[in-house]
């Protein structure tokens, strides 16, 4: 796995990770601090006058610790970036996205043009009555504050991997230390604080804690003021947790960040919370090298995590990149390729004149033909989104959806001496137990119900005869046994096909007019 710089820029001390980018066991190789440039960062957001300090202090740090690696992440902390907790359709993950983009409207009351938007799965309901389903966390981020770390990488020549969000960052050092009972992360920092709840490895809660609320920007926040903030901030999102949550409590509490170096913020956490308060002194399933191993994890533990996974605020930057180096390779490539045949023209001594009178011929053609090419444009444009909308409507069906369809088809060729003694359903497969007067009959309804088009298979789990204590079948007045069986019937799954997958038509505005006489 390749290595990438993963970097955090604090309003006094940016910190810089050099590890391996989404491994399974990620290595952490070296963790670098320097001092961030008086006034270069408030609250996440970049100064572009002091944009040239804060490059030549990373580039300087990276030399000074002969650090080459050139592809950078960049974790955020801000109060402005936004969150929604929101719970969706038991869609397939890859789809969730683009339910989002169709709902995203409904989600953030701010002009979304302004701003870039993405999610974390937090989890999949798999049990209650919202089985199924997944809890995601949906994020949105100003494109001012994300091009300020942009503009930053290209100049200090650093190649973007991707920006996260500290929630997630967090989230993604602290959660293997969440076992059965909850846990509680805090990141301290001098502008704000982030308190995030895990249970047994699921987001449970997050919460912001702004400082600067009813102060001017520059304006200094006073420690005390700050912590207080702070700790009372913490109480009210832990009485809210344990209000939600009587069965469960809050069994260890972790702190990280610039603000976990002050003791009396450790010793005041304790003393109001009644918990085990700790500096965060691990992050579970990363491994730390020589040059890394005495490193304050309490500090890097946000540059870290984001390592580990990121929620993709700028992912397409680096598929961007090689996506370039491949176009302008095959640029060169198609480059050549005309001059190579310009040249054969040239000296196979085609007749300039027939030349000129083909080139008008085609024009006429393609001005005859061009109401019709915006015709078909329309047309295709239409399509497409009439597509996607049909589309985005059958991502929220279900196998179960039809079962009163079923239960129709059902109740129609069911024989009516067949008794339904059992009947039960999920969004896969149903199972049904019946009682029959005879083998025979039971043959002919599990034939009956294997010629379903709504069903993929069928099969049989058990077929017995009603005896009595002396292992003698029970009979009827007139001769027949009683006999029992299940069969197992597993629905008919329609896949749907994202019509953005699908290789549009030709246009005529690039097919060869030739074809056209």
């Amino acid at each position: 796995m390749a290595k990438m710089l993963s970097v955090e820029i604090g309003r006094s001390m940016t910190r810089i990770v050099e590890m391996d980018y989404q491994a399974k066991k990620p290595k952490v190789y070296k963790c670098v601090e320097v001092e961030t440039p008086e006034g270069a960062v408030r609250d996440g957001y970049l100064d572009p006058a002091k944009r040239e300090r804060l490059k030549d202090a990373v580039k300087s740090a990276l030399k000074t610790n002969k650090i080459r690696t050139k592809r950078v992440l960049f974790t955020i902390f801000s109060g402005k970036i936004i969150s929604r907790e929101i719970v969706l359709p038991g869609v397939k993950e890859h789809q969730i996205n683009a339910i989002i983009e169709s709902n995203v409207t409904e989600y953030f009351p701010v002009e979304l043009s302004d701003y870039k938007i993405t999610h974390m799965h937090i989890s999949t309901f798999r049990e209650g009555e919202n089985v199924g389903k997944h809890k995601v966390l949906v994020i949105a981020a100003e494109k001012a504050l994300l091009e300020g770390y942009e503009k930053l990488a290209e100049e200090a020549g650093l190649n973007i991997v991707d920006i996260d969000y500290a929630g997630n960052s967090v989230y993604q050092a602290t959660k293997q230390n969440a076992g059965a009972e909850a846990i509680m992360a805090i990141k301290v920092e001098e502008e704000n604080a982030l308190v995030t709840i895990i249970k047994q490895g699921i987001l449970v809660m997050q919460r912001t804690v702004n400082y600067n609320i009813g102060r001017q920007p520059d304006e200094p926040v006073e420690p005390e003021d700050a912590l207080r903030v702070l700790v009372g901030t913490v109480m009210r999102v832990m009485d809210f947790y344990i209000s939600n949550n009587e069965e469960s409590r809050i069994e260890q509490i972790y702190l990280m960040g610039t603000g976990s170096k002050e003791s009396r913020v450790l010793d005041l956490l304790t003393e109001q919370t009644q918990l085990p308060c700790r500096v965060l002194e691990n992050v579970r399933g990363v491994i730390f090298g020589k040059k890394a191993d005495d490193a304050a994890v309490n500090l890097y533990a946000s540059a870290i995590g984001a390592g580990i996974k990121s929620v993709g605020f700028d992912a397409e930057k680096e598929k961007e990149r090689h996506e370039t180096n491949y176009v302008s390779a095959s640029i060169l490539m198609i480059l050549f390729f005309i001059v190579v045949v310009a040249a054969l023209l040239f000296f196979a001594l085609i007749p300039h004149h027939t030349a000129l009178m083909e080139q008008e011929s085609l024009q006429r053609k393609q001005e005859q033909y061009e109401p019709a090419r915006i015709v078909h444009d329309q047309y295709q444009s239409m399509k497409l989104l009439l597509d996607k909308v049909r589309y985005g409507h059958s991502l929220t069906a279900h196998s179960n959806d039809g079962i009163l369809e079923f239960l129709s088809e059902l109740e129609e060729k069911l024989p009516s001496d067949v008794e339904v003694t059992e009947f039960s359903s999920d969004d896969e497969q149903c199972v049904i137990t019946m009682r029959v007067s005879d083998k025979e009959t039971a043959a002919g309804v599990i034939k009956m119900f294997r010629e379903f088009e709504s069903l993929s298979s069928v099969t049989v789990d058990n077929i017995t005869e009603e005896k009595n204590d002396s292992e003698t079948s029970i009979l009827e007045e007139d001769g027949s046994a009683t006999i029992y069986f299940s069969i197992n019937c597993v629905y008919t799954i329609i896949e749907h096909i994202d019509p953005a997958t699908i290789a549009p038509e030709t246009s005529a505005s690039t097919a060869g007019v030739e074809s056209i006489d």
